[in-house]
């Protein structure tokens, strides 16, 4: 990838950041498919850019990128996540969930961060990638694969002593731990399942202007999933529109206990500081979101309506201006309530 590439791809990427910033927002499932199609937009265009321009698109980029040595493995399963979230949302009647929103949000930063890479300097390669580089090197054939990589183990060495006969009672207790971790898998994905089930039918309600019943899915997941900090945000969220500061603030300190390194709750408590007239505290917590989500263009604007509030002009500018624009482009006017502000 060349500079020039790596300029182009920097640039559709970055035409994407007001589709992020509204992944978080509370819309409609129309509204949240055509971000997702957006978004990938933005993001395909920057592969092809990467590529110094290319007809290929989807999964087939993706693959494209990651021979080429210009994505880790991680940053290219996420990305093939996020494809194949946009690939749902293509089907009209398919309402797009919380996870595909969470799939879209970590494809397009691990997309970020591979264009931050220093040009020339070597991406960590799994155990097969270093297979085939020294394979190439001594000239041995070598097959490409169909789909990403995938880690692979050494083999053990064999032997020319006969194969040992394993004792039946050791093969019956094999198929039945096995059992068990089918059984805990098929539980573990139905209750994945009731949760964006009970997520999306909280936001819907929220959306229809229904708070009360809003709340019960909502309580249902964190009586579920005490160590998840979502639920207690959107709780957060209704606490606020109702004006009672007090519960808000409560879930968030839920919400941060619960999942500390998860920007969402540190950026919500910096906005409801915001509203409440404290701009020096809700700046820290700002700050916090937007070093564990540099990308968060809400996090890095409200920052910068923060940092006016203070009299740091200079600052805030800096950071309005990677930030774009968006409902913290008025902050030199108080936050009045988060309906008003055009934060969900």
């Amino acid at each position: 990838m060349t500079p020039a590439d790596r300029s182009a791809a920097q640039s559709a990427l970055d035409s994407g950041k007001a589709t992020y910033a509204r992944l978080d927002q509370i819309r409609g499932p129309e509204d949240a498919a055509a971000d997702l199609v957006d978004l990938w937009g933005a993001t395909e265009s920057a592969m092809k850019a990467m590529l110094g321009g290319s007809s290929l698109s989807g999964q087939t980029i993706v693959r494209e990128l990651r021979q080429r040595g210009l994505l880790t493995l991680d940053q290219a399963n996420a990305l093939a996540s996020f494809w194949d979230a946009r690939s749902r949302v293509s089907d009209v009647q398919y309402k797009p969930t919380l996870t595909d929103i969470g799939y879209a949000r970590v494809g397009y930063n691990q997309l970020m961060e591979a264009l931050a890479q220093p040009l020339g300097q070597p991406l960590p390669q799994p155990p097969l990638a270093q297979q085939r580089t020294t394979a190439t090197q001594q000239n041995q054939p070598t097959t490409q694969a169909q789909s990403i990589e995938m880690p692979m183990y050494e083999p053990r060495p064999t032997s020319s002593s006969p194969p040992k006969k394993f004792p039946v009672a050791l093969v019956s207790g094999i198929a039945a731990a096995a059992l068990v971790v089918l059984v805990l898998a098929f539980f573990l994905v139905r209750s994945h399942g009731a949760y964006d089930r009970d997520m999306g039918a909280g936001v819907q309600l929220m959306q229809g202007g229904q708070p009360e019943a809003a709340r019960a899915p909502f309580l249902r997941i964190v009586a579920q999933h005490p160590d998840q900090a979502e639920p207690h945000v959107f709780l957060s969220r209704l606490a606020r529109n109702e004006g009672d500061m007090t519960t808000a603030r409560n879930e968030l300190v839920t919400a941060i206990k619960a999942e500390p390194q998860n920007p969402l709750p540190q950026r919500e408590m910096g906005l409801l500081l915001l509203a409440s007239n404290n701009p020096d505290l809700a700046r820290a917590f700002l700050v916090r979101a937007v070093t564990m989500a540099p990308t968060d263009s809400a996090a890095q604007g409200y920052l910068g309506c923060a940092l006016v509030r203070l009299g740091r002009s200079a600052e805030a500018q800096k950071f309005l201006a990677r930030a774009g624009p968006g409902a913290w482009s008025s902050c030199a006017v108080p936050v009045a309530s988060p309906l008003t502000s055009g934060v969900q």
